[in-house]
């Protein structure tokens, strides 16, 4: 039976080994992972919002309360400050589309 020191030369090289293979395995997904993105032109915003990194935007507010300056998508649970009030009262109005072309009106 081998005793303990050889035991860890033992477990030290099997260490080594796993290290070795991990980072090759690495390298092989990351060239992988390299190609794909390149192959689909995805953005390091996609890549970041994908592994959690980054949050997606917000959605724009589409009411809004004077007094207070609190603003609500329009999606979720109704907020305290719209209960029992019309929505339209609230709406911000959505901007209008202006002319691109010089000199269209």
């Amino acid at each position: 039976m081998p005793d303990l020191k050889a035991l860890r030369a033992e477990l030290g090289h099997v260490n080594e080994l796993l290290a070795d293979a991990r980072a090759r395995e690495v390298a092989a997904v990351l060239a992988r992972f390299r190609e794909e993105v390149g192959l689909l032109g995805i953005t390091e915003q996609e890549v970041r919002r994908a592994l959690g990194y980054d949050r997606a935007a917000r959605l724009p507010a589409k009411y809004y309360d004077p007094v207070t300056g609190k603003k609500w998508s329009g999606r979720g649970t109704r907020p305290k400050w719209l209960v029992g009030k019309r929505l339209e009262d609230y709406a911000i109005d959505a901007p209008q589309p202006q002319s691109w072309w010089p000199g269209e009106d």
